[in-house]
């Protein structure tokens, strides 16, 4: 295994393209999300630091979304990466999910042309930028309507408006149906770039339900969110009074009642691990999945420097082939306890 010796700002992290583009990225992005809402609240003036520190730290893959914060989250990344050359950060968006200001449980899923157009311009108003990367953030997995978002999101791509075309949480044949069209459209110039879906140690389903195994065939980047597994791989969160009263965790089934513990049994496991090779568990959870084979890359997001920094050295840790069976092997002994999200969330996928 190669660790990092220590950490330098202004590094120069490794780049890929992102899969049917001209976009390169780096090998972890930054989820932004948390700095608005979600995880507690966060002082403006600690969220801009943050951001600055992520791109002094070398990441220069941003991910942000119209509905955190009901649109602050974008106002926010847009004011601090104005202080950076456009060509040197790549910044990715989504619009798909309805909200109502008046009640933060409720989610609607709209995807018609005419839906994405309009929050594509309030996206990009709030930006004051180019977006590089355009998701639906949740998809109406049915062909007319994939035909009209993809349409749409086509015309937004051979326009100049965004520079690649992404869906978040869809299933294999979704992902297929979308890329195909675009290239019947694009006269095969160009498809799907990216996927994102929740993937870690503790959340695999992309490797059994087809998802990894179509992107990897068809090269399509897949952006992992979640990678620490919303805190719970960093081996601290041992009990939710430790959350802020409106910390999002708080609602979710793997953290709630007996699931945490039996959770955090699992958590001891992978630390006791990562202790043995001289790094974090949260930095074994991020460089277990940018070691995976198909290039995925982890967008972790963290308020608090010396985390983020932490976070930065696992891009360039990498694992042995005996390492990995070994964790492997410690992982088949445990079964995750409770679902991602809420029961009422999950048939359509209306979550954040």
């Amino acid at each position: 295994m190669k660790v990092p010796s220590n950490h330098r700002l202004n590094n120069i992290m490794r780049k890929s393209k992102l899969g049917y583009s001209s976009v390169s990225i780096t090998a972890q992005g930054y989820g932004c999300m948390g700095l608005s809402e979600f995880y507690g609240p966060t002082a403006e003036s600690d969220a801009e630091k943050i951001l600055h520190r992520a791109v002094e730290g070398g990441v220069n893959f941003f991910d942000t979304a119209d509905m955190y914060g009901y649109g602050h989250n974008e106002k926010l990344v847009g004011r601090v990466l104005q202080h950076y050359p456009d060509k040197e950060i790549v910044v990715a968006t989504k619009c798909g999910i309805v909200r109502d200001v008046n009640n933060p449980w409720h989610r609607e899923i709209n995807n018609s042309g005419e839906y994405i157009r309009q929050c594509f311009a309030g996206s990009k108003e709030r930006l004051g930028r180019h977006i590089d990367l355009y998701y639906l953030h949740r998809v109406i997995q049915e062909q007319d309507s994939l035909r009209e978002a993809m349409h749409t999101l086509y015309q937004l791509k051979v326009g100049g408006d965004i520079g690649a075309i992404g869906l978040s949480e869809v299933n294999a044949e979704t992902i297929r149906f979308a890329h195909e069209f675009l290239q019947q459209l694009s006269a095969g110039e160009f498809g799907l770039s990216a996927v994102q879906m929740e993937y870690s140690l503790l959340t695999r389903d992309i490797e059994k339900n087809g998802v990894l195994a179509i992107c990897k065939q068809l090269g399509i980047s897949v952006v992992a969110y979640s990678p620490i597994s919303r805190g719970l791989l960093s081996g601290k969160l041992q009990d939710l009074n430790s959350l802020a009263e409106d910390d999002s965790r708080r609602h979710l089934p793997r953290f709630m009642g007996n699931n945490l513990q039996d959770n955090n049994n699992i958590v001891a496991e992978i630390t006791a691990f990562a202790q043995r090779l001289g790094i974090t568990p949260a930095q074994l959870a991020l460089a277990w999945v940018m070691n995976n084979e198909v290039g995925v890359i982890p967008i972790p997001g963290t308020r608090t420097a010396h985390y983020l920094d932490d976070n930065i050295k696992a891009a360039d840790i990498t694992f042995s082939r005996e390492q990995l069976a070994e964790l492997e092997g410690i992982l088949s002994g445990y079964k995750i306890a409770g679902s991602r999200y809420p029961e009422e969330f999950m048939p359509s996928n209306l979550t954040s």
